[in-house]
């Protein structure tokens, strides 16, 4: 099996701002209420005549470019999405079109949302462990701001528009050592979209009664994230046997701030260990991990030589994690 490592990773959130004080205007809540509840600011909205790819390919081409990686070299492009542009075909291949990645072969992932990053890293990692690819594009891009109802306050006030990317290639020295992914179907109902599938296809009805907006269980989300999100950071420090305090950075899905503080205080990690943006981003989805890695490569935050934790956790239930050091 090859060794794999991370090369290159960007990320890309929209320009338009809305803040807490904007939703006051249009729901009954405050910017008091969100930041207590969740630690959110502000959030980023993609315009209307945005495209799922189109925010894919941006953060694409930021990790290209910033590590001057050429789009021709990428085998494999995989994009973990939940709001693909088109029921079918995949999305992916319009990032494929949009990037120039003309010798790559594109594909889509669906899992909860939330873990989408970690999800697609770890399908890139088995091809090129396996020798079948040498340099892949894992993406998650998520438009969650054409999938929420905006009278609902309790899902709209939580979410924000993103994408990340990752680019992973064959090594000499290991830089992924570890992933671990979960799923349940205890929580299957507890963060969902009911109508759009074939399960209950949209009909007049049931959008006039709002099924194709998303739904959420906040009581339930919370127990389920603040269990799943400590025990799967010590499960890869068992399995690499390894301390907390080996770790340089703990970085986890930026679903909202207070299940960011109880994680870390459940594994005894200091806050200056961890890279939090929820504040100005909100949840991104499955691109919110990535986004934060992005911004502390960027910022020189996180170096090379540093052991990280990368956690993810959404619907499904599904849930996963990844041990790395950045070379």
């Amino acid at each position: 099996m090859n060794n794999v490592s991370i090369i290159g990773s960007g990320s890309y959130v929209p320009e338009n701002i809305v803040t807490n004080k904007d939703l006051e205007k249009t729901l009954d809540t405050t910017d008091e209420w969100i930041v207590q509840k969740t630690g959110i600011k502000e959030r980023r909205i993609a315009p209307a005549d945005m495209l799922t790819s189109d925010m894919a390919a941006y953060a694409a081409r930021n990790a290209l470019s910033t590590y001057s990686i050429n789009p021709e070299d990428i085998d494999l492009i995989v994009l973990a999405t939940n709001m693909s542009d088109h029921l079918s075909p995949a999305c992916a291949v319009k990032v494929q079109e949009k990037i120039g990645a003309i010798n790559a072969c594109a594909f889509d992932i669906r899992v909860g949302g939330c873990p989408g990053i970690i999800y697609a890293m770890s399908v890139a990692y088995q091809y090129i462990a396996s020798g079948t690819y040498k340099t892949v594009l894992a993406l998650s891009a998520d438009m969650n701001s054409k999938v929420v109802n905006w009278e609902d306050r309790k899902t709209c006030v939580f979410l924000g528009d993103g994408a990340s990317a990752f680019v992973l290639q064959q090594s000499e020295r290991p830089g992924i050592k570890n992933i671990k992914l979960h799923t349940s179907p205890k929580g299957y109902y507890d963060a969902f979209i009911p109508a759009g599938g074939i399960a209950e296809p949209i009909t007049t009805d049931n959008i006039t009664s709002g099924r194709q907006y998303f739904t959420m269980n906040g009581r339930n989300i919370w127990e389920y994230a603040t269990t799943v999100f400590p025990a799967t950071v010590h499960e890869l420090l068992e399995e690499g046997n390894l301390d907390i305090e080996d770790v340089n950075f703990v970085i986890p899905h930026q679903a909202n701030l207070n299940i960011i503080k109880e994680g870390l205080r459940q594994l005894a990690v200091p806050l200056e260990k961890t890279i939090i943006n929820v504040d100005r981003y909100a949840n991104t989805g499955g691109s919110s991990v990535g986004i934060a890695f992005a911004e502390g490569i960027e910022k020189g935050i996180i170096k090379k030589g540093d052991t990280i934790i990368l956690v993810a956790f959404g619907a499904g239930y599904s849930w996963g994690g990844m041990l790395l050091e950045l070379h």
